[in-house]
């Protein structure tokens, strides 16, 4: 909060020394018009033609400190880009990881409970499905998402399902 005071205050200040150089030169070159014969007027003349040089450098100097402010606001821009794509898939993972904790709860309230096995449609028809059979479920879906998390690479993911695809439960379901 005080950091913000200190910019504000800074931010007054060179607003207010930037008006006072706009006005005094302004002011400045009407008073010498105003007050000055043309001799005087002449030594002031080639007094500012001498200066001119220090004008173009500080010219000089504002363009390139306006590009480098450009070029600093385009990389915060893009880093802002990719914070808010990196919380979007966040958000997504999140979505996901909860809808997969959803359904490995349903699975297990369904092993642990008869009447809700019931709910579940059968694997084949005319044949009810088992615990065995939610637990299959359960069991590929910890490998589906261990693939999609890159837990797991697709050459492991491939023996796991092989050496899964070995027993005759799993390979029934």
């Amino acid at each position: 909060m005080r950091r913000q005071w200190v910019r504000a205050l800074l931010g007054c200040i060179v607003l207010l020394l930037s008006v006072a150089v706009v006005a005094v030169s302004i002011l400045l070159p009407v008073l010498l018009l105003v007050r000055l014969d043309d001799e005087e007027l002449d030594r002031w003349s080639q007094i500012g033609q001498a200066l001119t040089p220090i004008g173009i450098f500080f010219s000089g100097i504002a363009f390139v400190v306006i590009a480098l402010t450009f070029v600093l606001q385009g990389r915060e821009l893009r880093n802002q880009r990719e914070e808010l794509s990196i919380a979007r898939e966040e958000q997504v993972r999140s979505s996901e990881i909860a809808l997969r904790e959803l359904h490995t709860a349903l699975i297990r309230m369904a092993i642990d409970d008869p009447e809700l096995r019931q709910v579940w449609p059968e694997m084949v028809p005319g044949v009810p499905g088992t615990k065995k059979d939610l637990y299959c479920n359960l069991i590929l879906n910890l490998q589906k998402v261990a693939y999609e998390t890159h837990t797991i690479e697709l050459a492991e993911l491939r023996g796991a399902l092989e050496f899964l695809m070995a027993s005759p439960d799993m390979y029934a379901f």
